[in-house]
């Protein structure tokens, strides 16, 4: 592998949000790029004026910055080899139409869309291959306004074998492939040739991309051919498949980056699961840092069959990087997505509770239903919760819990909460679930939630007593 050339691209169309399968694609050439010292390069291929928008393409911008992923050349950071933008790449693919056409190898066409499929339904009716090689394109000569004609590649006989980087060796026979149309009457380039004559244009060594792409790579072979190139090297990643073996798409739940974004996942843990989705590490590991996946990540431990999207192993891990963030960062992250509710708590009491959160987090929107249990209880207890409380052993140990806060000058850190459960323990006989959950509930009003210590040390000793009190006197 020469470092120097390692030049790899992330072309998405700007008509829609980013979605996982090809954020995926940007995420593992952004990676390759890291690891062999390379240059990962962004550029949009807009010639669906219809459907392609400035918006979209801000929008995928954005979402690959949230990713952390940067590029060497782009439509917003510009380049030796631009412009980035398909769209404003039309003389070049004009240019280079014609001098196919001039070599022979392409020609003029002057059949529309209609009369290629009325012609392919008669020769599937006739039993024949609907394989078409130019007999129907009449006079080769330039379109014009009154007489519109396209530009069409003569395919070769043969065969278009290449060594695919991920899946082994792979070959298709020429004589199935019909000869194909590269700029329409329109002066709008096919995806076939646009892609080509951009890869070599911007010197592209390496194109990773997914499996639905080879049997575009054959006619995209011809063309380098042609045009006297040497092609790149070509990766060809497996599909993403939902639960139930299909192709992954929105029946199967959020599939645009954006979703995720403000459904609370971190942008490091899904490049770790993304990255899983193609490769594995050679430590077998899951858990994985984006540095470490950069260093070992290589062609050779690219998958070849579908990967199953499992949503439940990607909040698994989302939760262990929420875990191995610095405490600062998770902070912030917290007080982002807790909203007006992190006005509640003061610097010392927000740093205790996101200390009793982090181990508990799966997703960053899990805070909101977190942060109930350090806010006090507000309504009465009642049926099985109310019966705990009042059972007498509950009343001892919230009598005794109770008597321990008042004794508190000031606040109350998690470590004293601890030491007072002990003195409770020991003074009352009472241990287990009868020890700390009618506690729990005075507090709180439900059974379960954080860290006791953390909501007692955060609600402070003195509302913390008063709510015990209220608890005895309600039962």
């Amino acid at each position: 592998m020469n470092d120097k050339k390692f030049r790899v691209r992330f072309a998405p169309s700007p008509t829609g949000l980013l979605h996982i399968g090809n954020a995926r694609t940007a995420i593992l050439n952004w990676l390759l790029a890291g690891r062999f010292g390379g240059q990962f390069i962004l550029r949009i291929e807009d010639t669906d004026t219809e459907r392609s928008t400035r918006q979209s393409e801000a929008s995928i911008l954005e979402d690959l910055r949230w990713l952390g992923l940067d590029w060497a050349e782009g439509p917003d950071t510009g380049g030796d080899f631009g412009p980035y933008r398909q769209s404003e790449r039309k003389d070049t693919y004009r240019k280079l139409a014609l001098q196919l056409v001039e070599q022979g190898v392409a020609y003029w066409c002057r059949l529309d869309d209609e009369q290629m499929e009325a012609w392919r339904r008669e020769r599937l009716a006739d039993g024949g291959q609907p394989v078409y090689r130019g007999h129907l394109s009449g006079p080769d000569r330039p379109g014009s306004d009154d007489d519109p004609a396209s530009i069409r590649f003569r395919v070769p006989e043969g065969s278009s074998a290449w060594t695919d980087l991920a899946k082994g060796a792979i070959e298709v026979g020429n004589a199935t492939i019909s000869d194909f149309i590269i700029l329409r009457s329109d002066g709008r380039p096919t995806y076939n040739f646009a892609v080509v004559a951009d890869d070599l244009a911007m010197r592209i060594s390496h194109v990773v991309r997914g499996d639905g792409h080879i049997s575009n790579t054959p006619r995209q072979l011809m063309l380098y051919r042609a045009l006297g190139a040497r092609a790149p090297g070509f990766a060809h990643i497996p599909m993403i498949l939902g639960p139930d073996g299909k192709l992954l798409s929105k029946r199967h739940g959020a599939t645009s980056l954006a979703e995720y974004r403000r459904s609370g996942y971190l942008p490091q843990a899904l490049i770790n699961y993304l990255s899983l989705l193609s490769w594995s590490s050679p430590s077998g590991e899951e858990f994985l840092g984006v540095e470490r996946i950069r260093s070992e990540i290589d062609f050779d431990r690219l998958g070849k069959s579908a990967a199953v999207f499992d949503p439940l192993k990607l909040r698994w891990l989302n939760g262990k990087h929420i875990r191995h963030l610095p405490e600062d960062r998770l902070a912030g992250l917290m007080a982002e997505f807790a909203g007006g509710a992190r006005k509640s708590f003061d610097s010392r009491q927000w740093r205790l509770v996101v200390e009793a959160c982090r181990d508990k987090l799966e997703l960053l929107t899990d805070v909101t239903g977190r942060l109930e249990g350090f806010a006090g209880r507000s309504a009465p207890l009642e049926g099985e919760n109310r019966e705990l409380a009042a059972h007498p052993d509950a009343r001892k140990v919230l009598e005794a819990m109770a008597g321990g806060l008042e004794r508190v000058k000031g606040e109350i850190e998690p470590g004293q909460v601890k030491t007072l459960f002990k003195d409770v323990e020991e003074g009352t006989g009472v241990k287990g679930k009868l020890l700390y959950m009618p506690v729990r509930l005075a507090l709180t009003g439900t059974p379960h939630g954080p860290d006791l210590p953390s909501v007692v040390s955060v609600i402070g000793a003195e509302k913390a007593a008063g709510l015990i009190r209220k608890t005895l006197s309600e039962t």
